[in-house]
């Protein structure tokens, strides 16, 4: 039997997601495979901002987590300049760790500011985020679990429009990206769909809406992404409020066409929940991988799928923000009828 003499510390940093506590099991696992301790850092950036919140993952602590949500070890979502101002604090945390490598599961702002904070440290990073924002990857852990929460919403939302005959408006999570829309309203049939990297004709939106009704089609599927802007006319002069972008899609679709419209927000409820098979795969390919690439000490690096394909990306590779794939959008865009 492999002698452990080594540690692996392991981070979830930021929103939670589906297939966290994947990872974190195939760390576990593989890690051990490989002769390492692994050393689970509670609370994101917080359990290494004061006293260090740490335990050591031993195979009983990860058993049955393979399709739990969220993540054993926690979270937390400081802002990115007062993590910035306890660099130091959270270096000294981690060399009093004595960690061959740091494996930091985050999203995009999580990346960004390991690598101004961590600059030279042992670092290995696993993209996970329901945004699927992350350059580098085709796919980011807990996006597919969140289209498939919102596609289940859709497919709710179908039965109770078409008993009411009302347009329904579903406002998804995205941040600046219509990755969810673009995805759950493929996948959900939705009748039009608005995000932020496709300018946005309301006019074409109404008429599709009333298009529908003398065909016969008493109800209709919008789904909009939180960041989407509506684009200005005569007839919609969008002012700013603390309304969301769902409401104010719904009010101003009822007030144009005189159709019954609601609202739905599905705000955190597409972080939660079981992880689908997708996610659960993909956690333990990264986790696996990260594992190696610390054993290999290859660091610095992300964990990326293209394709089929798990890979590590230098981190002077991830540049950028990833928009939404258009050609996904246009295949969906066919269908707004």
């Amino acid at each position: 039997m492999t002698s452990i003499n080594k540690k692996i510390g392991i981070l979830t940093v930021g929103g939670d997601c589906p297939g966290l506590n994947a990872a974190i099991r195939a760390i576990v696992r593989r890690g051990k495979q490989l002769g390492f301790e692994v050393l689970g850092i509670e609370d994101g950036w917080e359990g290494l901002i004061g006293k260090i919140r740490v335990r050591a993952l031993k195979g009983e602590d990860v058993r049955g987590i393979l399709n739990i949500g969220g993540t054993i070890l926690g979270s937390s979502n400081i802002k990115p300049p007062q993590i910035k101002k306890r660099k130091a604090k959270i270096i000294k945390n981690l060399e009093k760790l004595q960690i061959e490598g740091l494996i930091v599961i985050g999203g995009d702002t999580t990346l960004k500011l390991t690598k101004d904070i961590l600059k030279n440290f042992p670092i290995v990073f696993i993209p996970k985020t329901i945004d699927n924002d992350v350059e580098g990857t085709d796919f980011c852990l807990g996006f597919w679990s969140a289209v498939q929460t919102a596609t289940n919403a859709l497919d709710n939302l179908r039965t109770t429009a078409k008993s009411h005959h009302r347009a329904m408006v579903l406002e998804v999570m995205g941040r600046n990206f219509g990755w969810i829309a673009t995805y759950a309203g493929l996948a959900g049939g939705a009748d039009f769909i608005l995000i932020p990297e496709a300018k946005i004709d309301f006019e074409r939106l109404c008429r599709t809406v009333e298009r529908r009704v003398t065909k016969g089609k008493r109800f209709s599927l919008i789904v909009v992404s939180e960041e989407a802007i509506l684009k200005r006319g005569k007839d919609f002069k969008i002012k700013k409020s603390n309304q969301e972008i769902g409401e104010k899609v719904a009010e101003l679709l009822s007030k144009k066409t005189g159709i019954d419209t609601r609202s739905v927000r599905l705000g955190h409820v597409l972080r939660g929940g079981v992880p689908c098979a997708f996610d659960r795969i993909l956690g333990n390919r990264f986790g696996v991988a990260a594992v190696e690439c610390v054993s290999k000490k290859q660091f610095e690096k992300a964990i990326v799928l293209k394709g089929d394909r798990v890979l590590s990306l230098p981190f002077s590779k991830i540049k950028g923000k990833k928009k939404v794939n258009l050609e996904v959008y246009k295949t969906a865009s066919i269908f707004f009828h």
